[in-house]
């Protein structure tokens, strides 16, 4: 069988996890990159093995023996390169979120349709098997009724540096509203948790958002302390977001220092969730609460990262005629409508309703 070649553009932290995952999968292998940065695309390209390596994207795609391409840029360009990439006749995996705008997810679809090529956009949270064992849980009503989801989220410091945005770093483009979409978190948070909502109890009909801030440095605000709270669609289920920025707060990741915890209330019991980069965190991923008893699930250590692991396998598997993509175009235009509503919600001060969910 022939294997997938797959050309990763965009090679900063975050894209080794991408990277291990074509590593670990023999059906794949990473046959260029691509970044801006010159001396970090060379690099990146003898650390996994590429042939070749380009600053220039539209030349990447100009390669005929690259079957894919990972796209795992700032957000501005998703739609762009995803674009490109399909109808340069190559499959695509884009990093949330698939566009900025309705109009750009619509673009994307469309390219993705004409070309007859895979499209998914990279959602770990979505393959983090904590998450996925809760779901099952939901669903053999181990907790009877879900009546509340509560998810707290609290950003950290990097011992590896990774975010720490005062000291410098090729992430301050976050805070350019142009090129991040929205709020330094929005799509890193906001997104998240509407993915993680949605998975777990279904669609939302209505979302308000108090959004604070806190002064990084004398150029820079990130957008936390922030609740969000929401109703889900024709249930008496709501949900609540609760952002926090902890900059004195040491985490042990090599990257982003971001923790959730994750709770569903139940009308039988309650469902603990923890997802954390740093490998030395203590807390079970899942803890069962009911009848005066608490029931663990899960190892400690290695959920993280094997979520992107699980992300790219899928992908290739799709890639390669064995399965359909997770998280398909349509789907990913569903969760920027949320995360454009959570947005829309702190311009306006009040809360939005969304049609039919």
């Amino acid at each position: 069988m022939a294997r997938l070649r797959v050309g990763i553009v965009g090679v900063g932290t975050i894209a080794e996890l991408h990277a291990t995952g074509y590593e670990h999968d023999k059906r794949a292998e990473i046959v260029a990159v691509c970044d801006r940065d010159e001396d970090l695309a060379i690099r990146r390209a003898l650390d996994w093995g590429a042939k070749n390596y380009y600053t220039d994207f539209d030349e990447m795609l100009r390669n005929p023996d690259i079957d894919a391409i990972e796209i795992v840029t700032p957000h501005y360009l998703h739609a762009r390169q995803a674009i490109a990439a399909l109808r340069a006749g190559k499959h695509v995996s884009v990093e949330r979120p698939i566009g900025l705008t309705i109009e750009e997810a619509d673009q994307v679809i469309q390219a993705g349709q004409a070309s007859g090529k895979i499209l998914q956009v990279f959602e770990p949270c979505l393959f983090y098997k904590p998450l996925l064992d809760a779901r099952s849980l939901i669903d053999a009503n181990e907790i009877g009724r879900p009546v509340g989801l509560r998810i707290d989220a609290t950003i950290g410091k990097s011992t590896a540096g990774v975010w720490n945005f005062e000291e410098g770093s090729p992430e301050a483009w976050r805070f350019d509203p142009a090129l991040a979409g929205g709020s330094p978190m929005l799509y890193d948070i906001g997104y998240q948790s509407m993915c993680i909502a949605l998975f777990l109890i279904g669609s939302i009909e209505k979302i308000d958002v108090w959004q604070g801030t806190t002064r990084i440095d004398e150029r820079l605000s990130i957008d936390a302390p922030t609740v969000a709270m929401w109703k889900h669609f024709q249930q008496d289920v709501f949900g609540t977001l609760a952002l926090t920025y902890a900059p004195e707060r040491k985490m042990r990741t090599p990257y982003q220092p971001i923790e959730m915890r994750i709770t569903i209330n139940g009308t039988r019991g309650d469902i603990d969730i923890h997802r954390n980069s740093d490998p030395a965190q203590l807390e079970a991923p899942v803890e069962l609460r009911r009848d005066a008893r608490k029931v663990v699930y899960g190892q400690k250590n290695t959920a993280y990262e094997d979520s992107f692991h699980r992300a790219t396998k899928n992908f290739v598997s799709a890639c390669l005629g064995e399965e359909e993509p997770l998280l398909k175009g349509n789907e990913a235009k569903q969760l920027l409508i949320l995360t454009l509503a959570y947005q829309e919600a702190v311009r306006r001060g009040r809360a939005i309703t969304l049609q039919a969910g």
